[in-house]
């Protein structure tokens, strides 16, 4: 038995194999080496194995080449901001006293929201002071006292 012999089983096992990763990851890795194996699966019956080595890498260089620059197009995933995201740096009151130990409340757009303080703020905030949303932990939002100054 020679090379080509088996030639078909490994270029089957190529494809399966670059198949399984692909399906495992979530990103496009190697659906272009299971094109160039298929082809040279293909090609395995007629001609040398150098051949279908050959074979194997221009059909995965072109595809990889061409396609490449497209899917990566299609792949991108851009971060879409949510309703929440427009809470982050706005300034609310309190409608009930926060303080280390115990969450508050204050609200937002009409909505009553637990409020709890930054890790570093170490006094209570009393009702009706102004606040500033740092983060959302959960749906809870984290806030911070702001001094306000008062114009003349």
């Amino acid at each position: 038995m020679t090379i080509e012999d088996f030639m078909i089983w490994i270029w089957l096992a190529i494809f399966v194999l670059t198949i399984v990763v692909e399906a495992a990851t979530q990103d496009i890795v190697s659906i272009w080496f299971a094109l160039g194996s298929l082809a040279a699966l293909c090609v395995s019956f007629a001609v040398p194995f150098w051949a279908e080595i050959i074979v194997f890498f221009v059909i995965s260089s072109v595809t990889l080449i061409f396609t490449r620059p497209f899917v990566r197009k299609l792949m991108d995933r851009q971060i879409r901001k949510t309703n929440t995201d427009d809470y982050i740096g706005k300034r609310v009151k309190v409608i009930k006293e926060i303080d280390k130990f115990d969450g508050g409340e204050v609200k937002i757009n009409g909505i009553t929201y637990t409020a709890i303080l930054l890790e570093e703020e170490n006094d209570s905030i009393p009702e009706d002071s102004i606040v500033e949303i740092v983060t959302l932990k959960g749906n809870k939002v984290v806030v911070r006292k702001i001094e306000v100054v008062e114009e003349n």
